[in-house]
């Protein structure tokens, strides 16, 4: 599934990523800011996160996004912050001294590592923070991309440190407010004029250019001045992208 922005400049991808990642209210939107934001700079297929005790009492919280089929019986597995897979991945992580680390599933002896292999996958990356690094609640998470397209080691690691603090802001903020859409939705930033949101309102339709200049009474060149400027202003390389985009912040339904 690509999602890249070949229309965008590195530098303003990058600070549109760590913007949109601020506002994540909930797992959808952590989701489609993985797939249109974060896939550009770490490309994956699959994340698993593992996050600690939100306040005391609570229980860790385990989660899988992926883009690649998974049977229901391995992601209920996946599921459980207790499981030996997430045993192993933590002592891999400690082990490579709480540095990103490339782990080939067929080095684990749990059954969800060959499970993950049979579903396409060859290895993960696995990195996080815990209470060594005065970082709460801990996090621990997992990327993998399918066999064919093998996971870049060098690229995967500096990608995860980078965006490592991001990813445990909007991971506890999508775990911890879960799926429900609140009042919050309103803070996000309605960065688009009514005129753009006119014409992303008719892309969602899929009308050409030409029919919604007609549809709102303006050239369809103006059309196309507008649409460069929405997937400017949303990091979308595309109209289905920005679409997307739109309708994860509420701008449009």
């Amino acid at each position: 599934m690509s999602t890249t922005h070949p229309g965008l400049p590195d530098g303003e991808a990058l600070l549109r990523a760590a913007e949109v990642a601020g506002t994540v209210r909930n797992r959808h939107q952590f989701f489609l800011w993985l797939r249109l934001h974060l896939h550009r700079f770490v490309p994956h297929e699959l994340l698993l996160c593992r996050l600690g005790r939100l306040r005391a009492g609570a229980d860790h919280r385990a989660e899988v996004f992926n883009c690649l089929p998974l049977a229901a019986g391995l992601v209920e597995t996946l599921n459980d912050p207790q499981g030996a897979l997430w045993r192993q991945l933590h002592e891999a992580w400690v082990n490579a001294g709480r540095r990103p680390v490339l782990l080939p599933l067929d080095r684990l002896t749990a059954e969800e590592g060959a499970a993950l292999q049979t579903a396409g996958f060859a290895q993960l990356a696995v990195h996080g923070v815990d209470g060594t690094a005065g970082i709460h609640p801990p996090l621990l998470l997992a990327l993998g991309r399918h066999a064919s397209q093998p996971l870049d080691a060098q690229t995967t690691s500096a990608g995860l440190q980078t965006w490592l603090p991001h990813l445990h802001f909007s991971v506890a903020r999508a775990l911890q407010e879960g799926d429900a859409v609140g009042a919050g939705e309103a803070d996000w930033p309605r960065v688009l004029t009514e005129r753009e949101l006119e014409v992303l309102r008719a892309m969602r339709v899929a009308r050409s250019n030409a029919q919604i200049g007609e549809q709102l009474g303006i050239s369809a060149l103006t059309v196309k001045n507008h649409l460069r400027k929405i997937m400017r202003k949303l990091g979308a390389g595309n109209r289905v992208q920005a679409v997307a985009e739109a309708m994860a912040r509420h701008m449009i339904s």
